[in-house]
């Protein structure tokens, strides 16, 4: 394959719900174009786009796969991502580095839940959409419907570029709305120019009226013109297209059977004809330490180039997947590593087709690639040269919103597990990994359930590292709500030189986020200068371990004023455990209280459906900040505890039947309510019999 100028790219993710077809769709268009010499399945495990082990055995896209085709002189470089939300960073970053997109809806699904959030993230980061009806062939398929849904849910400028002539088994062609033309496919796939059908005129002749006005409404030339002669020329049509598909005024709606191979050459002819070009990509923001800083684009700029994707291959190491903004990365060359401020050699780099690779000697402007066994190049960073102002603005990662603790199975792997998920996180920035600092526990977050099942699939298959699941402690924090006086003696004796120590202690409460206190109040030596800082470190060490329940104590103040002390049998050690007696019996006799982590959670849900949610959010505990509507979407807006949130994520899909998206974020720590603190500490004292 060729090299391109930057006008004869087009750069395009191809984005929708769960089994809306985009991956046999993807499929289709390099299969149709030579890309591909066969055409692979995904329900059969032979698809070239979904060849991970998991991908097979789920039967749906999990990363995201790159592949690019010729047609018209023209290069078209496709990055087909996954549908499920616990994958939506790899839609993000695709987003990043493309010109346009592919929304596919399914012609017997419609505008789904998952068609709606990614149709808000094109729109905040404003890009150009192409919509396409797929599976033209299913039994319900219902163009109309899905046309009227987009106009309804997603924009009144959704305009049908093409008609279907026959839908579900009886589909068999194509109608091209600006030129007026009809193709009819036989079973192998090939068209044949045929006329409009009869029954089919009145409905063409009200799709054109519809194109034209909409074309005509993004330049004031054709405006004129179209209130003048009430017609354009299909230049002008398409000029009207172009424009309006640029500043997202104007949405083209496709249609295809992906399977049958139905209407791909004349998608790839609608890309061409309205997509924006990788010309067309303007100034790049980019940052220089805090400061904004403006990057240039094109075949005459610097060398830039973002790395979207590490894809770590088995048979052949890891390949940093990257969109060349400016000037070109060459083989054999040094590029300068503008985030780590180093210089990289690139030896070998490869155009990706899926699971097929193609060694190549550079990826010029425009032009999206792969370069292999980078030594210190990570995922979101930019490549050039060194005279560049600064990196690429970061890509902003989804934050995790579930959570599972996990141990190793086999004694030892613990830095057999930790060396893999680092390696794992090198691909997917989506998840944390790591020693929960109040719990102890080694804990994991990703984006969902299914996400994690995922990771800890590949911990096992790729780096031979077996974990068990649990349900993660709550780090839950104690502290006292009103004062107390206390005093504790440490006495032993048994034989020899005995233990003594004798301290009194007023323990009081500190406003949230004071910290620990320890004030100094002996006067006269009653208890020597030389044992007080055990009392302290006595009391610091049960406060980490916990006086209550065995969680971390926070923001009380402690001040010793009295106590006594034996001239032989008295020691740090003794004071320290005096102080340990003492801040446990504070505990126990003054108004001690558990706080546990609250989160705001974000829920998302179609309306039929939103009374369940807001009363499956009441049952957790759950306290409703507010709902609003958000298209025919309601987001429920709660303050829920994180003791409720356990397997949140597969609850909701449960609920919603997988049309629920929810959110969360830590906003403070407050109080347990009495009875379930009292359920907390005897579970508690529990384990720690069972211990």
């Amino acid at each position: 394959m060729k090299n391109y100028a930057p006008a004869d790219i087009r750069n395009l993710a191809v984005v929708g719900h769960q089994a809306a077809g985009k991956t046999t769709l993807t499929e289709a268009l390099l299969f149709k174009t030579g890309a591909l010499a066969r055409m692979g399945s995904v329900d059969e495990g032979t698809s070239n786009l979904d060849y991970h082990h998991n991908e097979i055995e789920r039967k749906t896209s999990i990363y995201s796969s790159l592949g690019a085709c010729e047609h018209e002189q023209t290069k078209f470089n496709l990055i087909d991502t996954p549908g499920f939300e616990d994958f939506r960073g790899e839609v993000l970053s695709a987003l990043e580095v493309v010109e346009s997109a592919l929304l596919v809806l399914r012609a017997d699904g419609g505008v789904e839940v998952g068609t709606d959030a990614l149709w808000g993230r094109l729109g905040r980061r404003d890009v150009p959409t192409v919509l396409v009806v797929s599976k033209m062939d299913k039994e319900h398929a219902d163009f109309d419907m899905c046309l009227r849904q987009a106009k309804e849910r997603l924009s009144d400028k959704a305009v049908a570029v093409q008609l279907p002539i026959g839908r579900g088994d009886s589909f068999k062609g194509v109608i091209d709305v600006v030129e007026g033309t009809a193709y009819e496919y036989d079973a192998a796939g090939n068209p044949t120019p045929i006329d409009i059908p009869a029954d089919m005129k009145a409905a063409y002749d009200e799709a054109r009226e519809l194109l034209v006005n909409a074309a005509a409404d993004n330049d004031d030339v054709l405006v004129e013109k179209y209130l003048e002669e009430g017609d354009l020329t299909n230049e002008e049509i398409i000029r009207g297209v172009q424009l309006g598909v640029k500043h997202r005024t104007l949405f083209p709606v496709c249609l295809a059977s992906p399977l049958k191979t139905y209407g791909i050459r004349p998608l790839l002819h609608c890309i061409k004809a309205y997509m924006p070009s990788a010309a067309e990509r303007g100034e790049l923001a980019g940052v220089d330490g805090d400061k904004p800083v403006v990057l240039k684009a094109g075949s005459d700029a610097p060398a830039c180039a973002r790395v979207f994707k590490i894809a770590i291959e088995r048979d052949a190491g890891d390949f940093s997947i990257m969109r060349v903004f400016g000037g070109e990365i060459a083989a054999g060359a040094e590029a300068y590593n503008v985030n780590r401020q180093h210089g990289e050699r690139v030896t070998q780099l490869f155009r990706l087709e899926g699971k097929n690779r193609e060694k190549i000697e550079k990826i010029t402007a425009g032009d999206i690639g792969a370069a292999v066994k980078l030594k210190d190049t990570h995922n979101g960073d930019t490549l050039g040269d060194k005279s560049l102002a600064g990196a690429l603005v970061p890509i902003e990662f989804p934050v995790p919103n579930s959570r599972v603790a996990i141990r190793a199975v086999t004694q030892g792997d613990d830095d057999k597990i930790a060396q893999g998920m680092h390696k794992l996180r090198e691909e997917d920035p989506t998840f944390k990994f790591g020693m929960d600092p109040e719990t102890h526990e080694q804990v994991l977050e990703g984006q969902g359930e299914l996400h994690m099942d995922v990771l800890l699939a590949r911990l096992k298959d790729r780096y031979h590292a077996e974990v068990s699941r649990h349900e993660p402690r709550i780090p839950y924090l104690e502290t006292l709500k009103t004062s107390v006086e206390v005093q504790a003696r440490h006495k032993k004796q048994s034989g020899g030189r005995g233990q003594f120590a004798d301290v009194s202690l007023r323990f009081e409460p500190q406003p949230r986020g004071a910290g620990f206190e320890f004030v100094d109040a002996i006067v006269g030596g009653v208890v020597p200068g030389k044992f007080i800082p055990a009392v302290e470190k006595g009391l610091v060490e049960t406060m980490e371990r916990g006086a209550l329940a065995g969680y971390r104590v926070i923001d009380i103040r402690a001040t010793l004023y009295d106590g006594g002390f034996h001239a032989v049998d008295s020691s740090e050690a003794a004071f320290k455990t005096a102080a340990f007696q003492a801040i446990r019996e504070a505990f126990q006799k003054a108004k001690a209280v558990l706080l546990e982590p609250i989160y705001t959670v974000e829920v998302k849900v179609p309306e039929e459906v939103m009374g369940d949610v807001m009363g499956d959010l009441n049952s957790r505990r759950g306290r409703i900040m507010g709902t609003e509507a958000e298209g025919h979407f309601q987001v429920v807006k709660a303050s829920v505890p994180l003791s409720e949130l356990y397997r949140y994520s597969t609850s909701l899909r449960s609920m919603t039947q997988g049309r629920g998206t929810h959110t969360r974020t830590f906003e403070r720590y407050d109080e347990v309510p009495g009875d379930v603190q009292a359920k907390i500490i005897e579970q508690s004292k529990l384990e720690a019999q069972q211990a």
